[in-house]
C-alpha cells in the first residue's frame, strides 16, 4: 500500500499488515506524536528505533518541503530497507538509514538482537516481562554495534541535532549512559521508556545530569510511556 500525504506530498508505503494501523495512527489520526513540542524550523534529527521510517515521514510532512538531515537507526534489517526507501522516495539524500544497535555491546563487533514476529516490537533484551506482554515468536539475529556519535560526526560534523527520538524497546537507559557525548549536541528528546528496561524517574535523573528539563509525558500505559525533554537554555 502506497499513499501520498495531502499538502506536503510526502509518500509512504506499508509492505506488512502491521504497518497499516501504525501508519493510520501517525498520519490519519495524529495520535502518536505532538507536533507542538517540536523545535521551530527543525532540520536535523536522529531517529533511533526508526522501524520503517514513518516518524521521519511525519517530520518531512511537517517540514513542508524543507530539506531535512538525519540518521535513522534500527536493528531490524528489513525495517531499515523500508526506512531507506522512504528517504529516497521523498528525495531526502541527507537522511541516512543505518542497520545496527546503539548503546549496546562493543563497537566494531556484533550483538544479539531478538526480532519479534511483528516488525513493530523487537528488542535486545527479551525479558520475562517482555515475553509475557509479547507472546508471539522471537528470532535471534546478530547486529552490528554502532556509535551514533561517530556516525553523526562523520555525516554532519559539529552540527546540532534539533530532535532526538528514542524508541529502542528497553535499551533506552543503556543508550543514554553509553552515548552521553551525543547528548551534548541535542536540543530536544522524545523518548519511549519500557518498564522492563527503565523507569521514567531513571530517565529524568539521567537527563537532568545533561541539563535536560522534563516537559511532559505524552502518553503512558502499564508497560511503557513516552516523554518529552528540552535542553535548558544556556545562561
Amino acid at each position: 500500500m502506497t499513499k501520498r500525504l495531502p499538502d506536503s506530498g510526502v509518500v509512504y508505503r506499508a509492505t506488512r499488515l502491521e504497518s497499516i494501523p501504525l501508519a493510520n495512527d501517525i498520519f490519519e489520526k495524529g495520535n502518536l506524536y505532538d507536533a507542538s513540542l517540536l523545535p521551530e524550523n527543525f532540520s536535523n534529527f536522529a531517529d533511533l528505533g526508526c522501524n520503517v521510517g514513518y516518524f521521519t515521514c511525519w517530520l518531512m510532512h511537517l517540514a513542508h518541503g524543507r530539506k531535512l538531515r538525519g540518521l535513522m537507526l534500527d536493528a531490524n534489517p528489513e525495517a531499515v530497507n523500508e526506512a531507506h526507501w522512504h528517504a529516497e522516495a521523498n528525495h531526502m539524500p541527507e537522511i541516512f538509514a543505518i542497520n545496527g544497535i546503539a548503546g549496546e555491546g562493543t563497537l566494531g563487533q556484533s550483538a544479539e538482537f531478538f526480532l519479534y514476529e511483528s516488525n513493530i516490537c523487537s528488542t535486545s533484551h527479551p525479558t520475562e516481562e517482555a515475553r509475557r506482554v509479547l507472546k508471539g515468536t522471537w528470532t535471534k539475529i546478530s547486529v552490528p554495534c554502532v556509535s551514533i556519535t561517530k556516525f553523526w560526526q562523520k555525516k554532519f560534523g559539529d552540527e546540532r541535532c534539533h530532535l532526538l527520538k528514542i524508541d529502542i524497546e528497553g535499551s533506552e537507559l543503556n543508550f543514554l549512559q553509553n552515548e552521553a557525548a551525543f547528548l551534548d549536541r541535542v536540543d530536544t528528546i522524545l523518548i519511549e521508556w519500557h518498564t522492563w528496561g527503565s523507569t521514567l524517574q531513571q530517565i529524568k535523573d539521567l537527563l537532568a545530569k545533561h541539563d535536560f528539563a522534563y516537559v511532559k509525558t505524552v502518553e503512558e500505559s502499564e508497560n511503557m510511556g513516552t516523554a518529552f525533554f528540552r535542553q535548558n537554555p544556556k545562561k
